[in-house]
Order: C-alpha cells, then structure tokens, then sequence
C-alpha cells in the first residue's frame, strides 16, 4: 500500500500488525514497523505523530544486540528536528548512532548514518567534516539509488568549497538517478553553477526547464494526507461486516470499464482529430511559437526583476536593527506574538519589501496577509516562524502558500516564478 501511494490503507496495516504482535512479541520486527510508520508520517508531513512512532521505536529496541533499528530511530529524531531548523537537536540525534556504531549490523544503515550526518553539518557550514561524512557514507552504501543521492550531496560540498570541476562531476553523475528528488536537486544545483565551471547559459536554461519540471511531478505526488488512524480502522472494520461488499465491487469494476472505454473512445477521437487539423493549422501553430518564446523571454526579464528586488529588500531588512530585535522572539520557538506585536511586525516588514511586492503584485494579486507571508519567505523564515509571526497554525500557513501558488499564472509558473516567491522545500528522505 505504501508503494502504491495509499498511505491511509498503509497505516492501518501497520497498526494492525503491531496489535498482532502483542500476541507474539517481536521486538525486532516491532521496531522495524515503528521506523517505517514514522517515516511515512513524516513524508505527509504529519511530524508530531512521526515523532511519537520513532520514540516508540527507541523504546522497543534498546536492548536489542542489533542496533539498527536503534539507529534508524535516532536518525528519524534528528529528521523531525531537521524539518524544524532545531541546528543543536538535529546534529545530537544524528551523532547518537556513532555511540554504538559497531553494533549496527545493517551496513546500509551505517552508510545512513553518516549521510544524514553530512546533511547536519553542511547546516552548520563545516564542510570538511561533511565530505568526509559523505565519503564514509559512500563507502558504505552498496545501494545504487542511494549512492547517487551522496553523490547529489557531495557535489553541493564542493561547489560550497568552489571545487566546481569535482561539483560538476558528482552532480552530473546523479542526475542519472531514478528518483526523481535527488534528479531534481542535481540538476537546480547544476545550474547553479557558475560559468568557471563550464556551464554556459544554454546548458542552465536546459538543467533549470528540466529541474522545474521535475519539481512540477514530485509536488504533484507528494500531496499531503490528513490522516485519522482511528478512524479509517472504524472504517475498514465496518465495511467488513457489511454483506454488499461483493456488489459494490462489481459496481467499482464496470464503473471502471466503461470509465476505460470512453477513455479510449476519446484517445482515439482525438488524434484523428490532431492528425486531421495538422496541415490546415501549421502556419498558425508557427506564428503561436514565435509568440510564445517572445512571451517566454519577457516573463524571465520579469521573474528576475522580482527575484532582485526581493533579495535586496531582504539583504537591506536583516541588516537594520529591527531585524536583531524582532527575529530572536520569533525563533525562541516559545508562544506565538501578540496581537499588538504581531501588527507592528506586520507593518515594519510590509514598509521594508514595498519595492519587491509592487514588482510582485503586478503579476500576482495578494492580499495583505499574502505580500507578508511572501516577505517573510524571502527573509528565509520556516513554517513554524511564519506561523508565529501572524498568530496561528502551521498548517495554515502551508493552506496559503498552496493559495498564493494557484494565484500565480500558468505561464509564469511554468518558468520558476513559484520558486522564486515560496522558495524550495527541504527533502526529508535524505
């Protein structure tokens, strides 16, 4: 169920193996069943729930002579604290593993271990140990994907370091990856290099299109999922009791089939359709793609236009006073700020990014609360910190991103202005 992208069948299976298991204790499947409960609730951003299940891993597998569960546990702590910016909880849950690194018999997991511990102290800029983290990593891993997602990382090191010729290298190499975040980081990263490194403006116009297509499908299937555990059981159990399961079955399949047939009816229609309307439109379909690149070029003149501005204002903002005053209240990680605060934040941050939100508004409406959230982005705030600054919950604030992006047009859309106002999400598999 999970590979099939059903994460609610997936869950109440997981469950239902662990009440099994306390008929036939079994610790280490125990811990096991844990571990992949909390990173499927991680993935759907669920993380306080993601949280409980790694601590009840930690629980469970503690006296066992294996330590990898242990181990997989401790890394999912340090993920949760990752996703929350807490630098200190993160790299002390990752380092927790070295401390019975001998008794992890699961060589993937050591080569884990030691990734995740790159990622921690690239966090905190200390790039040395991170390459030598990720080299550890590398020797380890016998794991194709994941050998190509240290090399993602590893050439992000060095571009870090401006060893662009050994950056170009590794990242071209996990380019090749088949998934598709670590395709998607390799080819942003790509781009990004500069043109020391051989990567002319055409070959970053080729690695951008195909980085935001990438990014386009991973969003697509990583939609979040509200999941009530105990309440799809109540579901499932009742719809096994029920006598006209069989019929809705059937129901389901020829719903399916004449769904299918006029599917195919269409598929066929329409390319002969194309095939018929190909000759009599070609001169038309020229002149639309002469239309559409000049479109093309106006709408990067413009994203970049933004992009500037918004980097200015949020430069010249962290540099004035107010920001060392207001930013320790809002990362304290402590209660929200008052109403009174919250308004006079509002204010002093809306006044600083006037020129980015004129720029950004005469392509995207926003409301008032839309140019703060996108001000607040710009200065690189997290989801917690957004939420603090206006006084309520996470998840409203990821509900209004997910608004301020269907605001944006298409077209602009399709060339990385999304990108650029929301900025990109950390990848919580690595």
């Amino acid at each position: 169920m999970e590979e099939r992208h059903i994460p609610d069948s997936a869950i109440i299976l997981y469950h239902q193996a662990l009440k099994q298991l306390d008929k036939a204790p079994n610790d280490t499947l125990k811990g096991d069943i844990y571990n992949r409960l909390g990173d499927l609730l991680l993935d759907h951003n669920l993380y306080e729930t993601a949280c409980d299940s790694y601590q009840q891993a930690v629980v469970v597998s503690q006296g066992l002579d294996d330590k990898s569960n242990l181990s997989h546990a401790y890394r999912g702590l340090g993920k949760y604290h990752f996703l929350y910016k807490d630098r200190d909880s993160v790299l002390f849950y990752f380092e927790k593993p070295l401390q019975f690194f001998n008794q992890i018999k699961n060589q993937e997991e050591q080569s884990s271990v030691y990734n995740n511990l790159a990622s921690a102290y690239k966090q905190q800029s200390n790039i040395d140990k991170a390459l030598a983290c990720n080299a550890r990593a590398l020797s380890l891993t016998r794991d194709e994907v994941k050998r190509l997602r240290n090399y993602a990382v590893r050439g992000q090191l060095f571009a870090l370091q401006m060893q662009y010729d050994s950056a170009l290298f590794y990242l071209e190499q996990a380019s090749h990856s088949r998934e598709t975040s670590v395709k998607a980081s390799a080819y942003f990263k790509l781009a990004d290099l500069p043109e020391e490194a051989g990567i002319a403006d055409s070959l970053k116009y080729r690695y951008l299109q195909e980085a935001y297509r990438l990014s386009d499908s991973i969003e697509n299937s990583a939609v979040s999922h509200q999941i009530d555990r105990q309440e799809h059981l109540r579901i499932t159990a009742d719809l096994k009791e029920k006598s006209h399961t069989r019929l809705l079955v059937a129901i389901t399949i020829c719903v399916v089939a004449v769904l299918l047939l006029s599917v195919a009816v269409f598929l066929f229609y329409r390319r002969h359709l194309r095939r018929r309307n190909e000759q009599l439109f070609a001169h038309k379909w020229k002149k639309q793609e002469a239309r559409a690149q000049e479109n093309e070029s106006r709408e990067l003149q413009l994203i970049d236009i933004i992009r500037k501005a918004g980097e200015g204002c949020s430069r010249d903002f962290k540099a004035a006073p107010a920001y060392s005053l207001w930013y320790p209240k809002i990362s304290s990680g402590k209660e929200s700020l008052s109403y009174d605060e919250q308004k006079q934040f509002q204010t002093l941050v809306v006044k600083a990014f006037d020129p980015y939100l004129k720029q950004l508004s005469n392509v995207v409406p926003l409301t008032g609360n839309d140019a703060f959230l996108c001000a607040l982005i710009q200065l690189g705030f997290s989801t917690r910190e957004c939420a603090t600054c206006r006084g309520i919950s996470n998840e409203t604030i990821r509900s209004q991103r997910t608004r301020i992006r269907k605001k944006i047009p298409e077209n602009f859309l399709e060339q990385g202005l999304g990108t650029v106002i929301l900025g990109e999400e950390n990848l919580s598999k690595r």
